[in-house]
């Protein structure tokens, strides 16, 4: 059976969560079926569009595939969208402790053990051109998520339908749709000296629906697990607005405009001084959608944004405005995506363009004067690829579906450099599923990837290296899928991905450089059962073994095996909520004796509670780390030079409580 819940449908603004990506964000609605403005049906086996671009319920998709739903990530009361993918098989954070201060800007998110992963917004690329760091992201600027309807996650390769840097998955993040009129207002304060004040207006009139919305939240100090005071500070404001406009009922044009400031700074444990940094993204969304007929459809998005950002070292306690950045990115992405369905294909194909510039001027030659002198010539860098793709599933029998794509990737500079080709690419995908029976199904497939590097690897800064190539290799995965009945589903995936061409970093040039020996392998599983109208849990396992040697994730950093869960329990006013993961190391022989981490296998438990004291108000309060436990996600010990104790311990126990109220 089908449960229906009841629950507003509460709209709040995501602009600033795109801007966890380094190239920042941009949101544009994501058609959705209409629900009833104060009730939404909820089915474990979710419609998710991630996995082919076209809408399929998560067991008939043929992939390894997760979805965060509305109502997990309300039961569970997150405060942000790392906290929800946490709760994912498969996909492991890295952050650099503390609460989002001290290099806030370098915290790392990883599919199946690459950081090589693409994010999406309602299905718009975020994450232009970043290499092997499109899985960096700004961690204090993932703080609304009110607006958010889902968190799709495609774990394995998905290059030929989104193009470079998809070689771990894909993350896209879908936005609620504008059905109501409405105001809410949500503040919250705890531990850490954490607040956060956010207020969301939406609303309709006819053909027009509008969403206009501020966040603000702040952090202080936070304590480990052993009750240690590391200095940290986190002061975020976002704002924007979004307007739709439908021609018809199959025809929505969509325009969002979106700022974020950040700021943030810590105490570096290593260099035993304060830092500080900040972030400033202003991003334009442009979408139209449209239904021609039962056959065919269109989409079509623009979006162009413009990212600052800079990093100081040594006791600032605020970073001016008018300060000079160390990076200043302008990205457009203009893509155009057809879709045409009959009873036994369903074609996707269309073309993306991406175009990244550097706004500061870099070295680009050295040459010499008559009198011998050095001169360098400055200019500003840039690249940009054209691409184009299909996919078709193609239902051979009943029972059996082939599935083909290519895409075809053409990159090049676009600046002042002279004399340097980046290659193109074509990648291939294939992939056969069988229908066991109407809840048994199992696939198999093979899909390459291919990387193209980002700007500051190829030209700024020491590391820099203008000769970098691409990545490509591909990925195989085989999988499972078992729909027990409505209440219960299980999934399973094997994958291996191997690379031909890797990009990491060489410590003997001390610059980025290409290798031919990176591989990752493991499986996923997961579990979802509504066990009764009251209580509802899930649970997953993933294994990883991973290797590269321009990466140093071998270390120590990655878990040989994560056990994922979370149990939800709702009756009348009250919901209670119990999620967390457990961490098995894979650890390292050479650096076993140095004590390079305070735990090696450790257990991270969540609590939330819900009161709905009226129809408009609700009152909330949350642990996080409920057992105090002390643990790191990174570590300078196991370093050339690191000392023991240097971890980057991670937040011990915390609690917030807050107040939501719509009208």
């Amino acid at each position: 059976m089908k449960y229906i819940k009841n629950k507003k449908l509460s709209a709040a603004a995501l602009s600033c969560l795109a801007a966890m990506s380094i190239c920042g964000s941009v949101w544009a609605e994501e058609p959705q079926p209409a629900f009833e403005a104060d009730e939404m049906e909820f089915t474990l086996d979710t419609m998710i569009v991630t996995a082919g671009r076209i809408p399929t319920k998560i067991t008939d998709a043929k992939a390894d595939v997760s979805v965060v739903t509305r109502e997990q990530m309300e039961n569970m009361h997150v405060g942000n969208v790392e906290e929800a993918l946490r709760t994912v098989p498969g996909v492991q954070f890295a952050n650099y402790g503390g609460g989002g201060g001290v290099n806030a800007n370098i915290n790392a998110i990883r599919i199946n053990g690459s950081k090589e992963i693409v994010i999406l917004v309602d299905g718009v690329r975020v994450t232009d051109f970043q290499g092997n760091k499109a899985g960096y992201t700004y961690s204090s600027l993932l703080n609304n998520i009110d607006n958010v309807e889902r968190i799709e996650v495609v774990r394995g390769s998905a290059g030929t339908l989104y193009g470079s840097g998809a070689k771990g998955g894909v993350i896209n993040i879908i936005t609620r749709k504008i059905n109501s009129t409405k105001t809410t207002i949500d503040v919250s304060g705890g531990s850490f000296d954490k607040r956060s004040y956010k207020l969301n207006t939406q609303g309709r009139k006819d053909k027009v629906g509008y969403n206009v919305y501020y966040d603000k939240s702040k952090s202080g100090d936070v304590k480990d697990g052993d009750g240690n005071n590391m200095p940290n500070m986190t002061d975020t404001e976002s704002y924007g607005i979004k307007l739709t406009y439908d021609f018809t009922p199959d025809h929505t044009l969509t325009l969002n405009i979106d700022k974020v400031d950040s700021e943030h700074g810590g105490y570096d444990i290593i260099d035993h001084k304060y830092d500080n940094g900040r972030y400033k993204n202003t991003s334009i969304t442009l979408r139209d959608d449209i239904k021609f007929s039962d056959k065919w459809s269109n989409s079509f998005s623009y979006r162009h944004n413009n990212l600052k950002g800079g990093y100081f070292e040594g006791g600032r306690t605020t970073v001016e405005p008018g300060m000079n950045p160390y990076f200043d990115y302008t990205y457009n992405f203009l893509s155009e995506q057809a879709t045409f369905t009959t009873s036994r294909h369903t074609v996707v194909f269309g073309f993306d363009y991406s175009q990244a510039k550097d706004n500061l001027s870099n070295p680009v030659n050295l040459s010499y004067d008559a009198g011998l002198n050095p001169v360098i010539r400055y200019g500003n860098m840039g690249i940009k690829n054209m691409s184009y793709y299909v996919q078709d599933d193609w239902k051979i029998i009943p029972k059996v579906t082939l599935t083909g794509g290519l895409r075809h990737d053409k990159p090049s500079h676009d600046g002042d450099q002279d004399g340097r080709n980046l290659e193109s690419y074509t990648s291939k995908s294939y992939k056969i599923n069988y229908d066991i029976t109407d809840k048994d199904s199992i696939y198999a497939g093979r899909s390459d990837f291919y990387i193209i590097p980002d700007i500051g690897q190829l030209y700024n800064g020491s590391y820099a290296n203008p000769n970098l190539k691409p990545a490509y290799g591909r990925n195989t995965s085989i999988g499972y899928n078992k729909k027990f009945d409505e209440d219960n589903i299980l999934t399973f995936n094997w994958f291996e991905t191997k690379s031909e061409s890797a990009v990491g970093f060489d410590y003997g040039t001390n610059k980025y450089n290409n290798f031919a020996d990176a591989i990752s392998r493991g499986w996923n599983l997961q579990y979802m059962t509504q066990m009764n109208e009251n209580w509802s849990a899930n649970f997953g396992w993933a294994h990883l073994f991973q290797h590269c040697t321009g990466d140093t994730f071998e270390y120590g950093y990655y878990p040989k095996d994560m056990a994922t869960f979370g149990v939800t329990y709702t009756k009348d006013k009250l919901t209670a909520a119990l999620n967390g993961y457990y961490f098995m190391r894979k650890t390292n022989p050479a650096y076993d004796a140095m004590k390079g981490w305070p735990a090696d296998n450790y257990a991270v438990v969540n609590l939330s509670t819900t009161y709905k004291a009226t129809k408009n108000m609700s009152f909330y309060a949350k642990v996080d780390n409920l057992f105090d436990k002390l643990y790191a996600e990174h570590t300078n010990v196991i370093h050339m030079g690191g000392q023991p104790g240097q971890w980057f311990a991670m937040p011990g126990r915390s609690f917030v409580v807050g107040m939501q109220y719509t009208f």
